[in-house]
């Protein structure tokens, strides 16, 4: 069974080669981006003969899931199954006007969640408009850019953003760093890891191979919470924590409360693996607010079922 062309064309997105192609000089970035996603949307509208659909009602229905938050009942997969089940439902493409709306609410939607995917936030949706309507008109000569190109523009112009983004993170941490390493109490290692105690604790001090139960709240910088867990298992040993987590364990006892400033090296780094929280971004400095409830010495290494 096919898949719907909206999944297929993300991947498309996201595995294309560099951009060779632009829009006229006239045009700006903006502008270009706009276009070619609007060239993609048609596309997918064509390839699931969609063309019922309302352009101007489904990026309402965009501008408005966009400010949406996420959940298990509306992300890109929970629309996408939902629009799956009306095409199988009908084969022969004949809905009624209550479905018809709810078909172009869903596709909005997922156009949204697309945007989401692509970290593309800002569009000039008349473009993006025109390159729908370029693309249902079936005219070629009309085309500005076609389907590989916008592809592949989108790709660059996603990773030009990318790269923004985390140069001014990267430099947004280091001058947290710099700043925070004078404030009172706090502590820099040799390694970079920053530290402020708030409880010594016990003088039974962690050590690897050993297993902590923590109380554990990550947020950013900017104070956003990232994780809260309570009295949560951790295997103590490098591969299976960040280095700076690592390294910051073992300075402290059983009782003991701390934070952990941990650079942006010491973290995760430059790349972020998929399973990772999206909260999460390249070049990002943590802050690791830390209780050690309880220590386990784990003999011949044996490892520890995280609760």
């Amino acid at each position: 069974m096919k898949k719907l062309f909206f999944i297929s064309i993300l991947t498309s997105i996201i595995a294309a080669s560099s951009c060779q192609s632009r829009l006229g000089n006239s045009s700006s970035d903006l502008d270009s981006i706009s276009y070619s996603i609007g060239v993609v949307w048609g596309y997918q509208i064509n390839m699931d003969r969609l063309q019922f659909v309302d352009i101007n009602d489904a990026i309402n229905a965009l501008k408005q899931k966009i400010k949406e938050p996420v959940s298990s009942e509306n992300n890109i997969y929970a629309l996408s199954a939902q629009l799956r089940e009306f095409l199988q439902k009908s084969p022969q493409r004949i809905y009624s006007k209550q479905e018809k709306e709810h078909i172009t609410t869903l596709l909005g939607g997922i156009w949204a969640h697309q945007l989401n995917e692509t970290n593309i936030f800002k569009l000039n949706l008349k473009y993006t408009r025109q390159g729908i309507k370029d693309i249902l008109k079936n005219d070629t000569a009309a085309l500005q850019i076609g389907l590989e190109q916008s592809s592949n523009y989108i790709l660059e112009y996603r990773q030009r953003l990318e790269k923004k983004e985390n140069e001014k993170r990267l430099a947004e941490g280091l001058e947290f760093l710099e700043k925070n390493k004078n404030e009172e109490g706090v502590v820099t290692t040799e390694s970079g890891l920053q530290y402020k105690i708030i409880n010594q604790g016990s003088d039974k001090k962690t050590s690897p191979n050993d297993s902590a139960y923590l109380n554990l709240t990550i947020t950013q910088i900017n104070g956003d919470t990232i994780e809260t867990s309570k009295n949560k298992a951790y295997y103590i040993v490098e591969n299976r924590l960040i280095k700076g987590f690592f390294e910051g364990l073992q300075m402290f006892g059983e009782g003991s409360k701390f934070i952990l400033y941990i650079p942006s090296e010491l973290a995760f780094g430059k790349i972020i693996d998929p399973w990772i929280t999206q909260k999460i971004k390249p070049d990002m400095v943590l802050i690791y607010n830390v209780e050690i409830e309880k220590l386990i010495n784990n003999n011949n290494n044996s490892k520890l079922k995280r609760k």
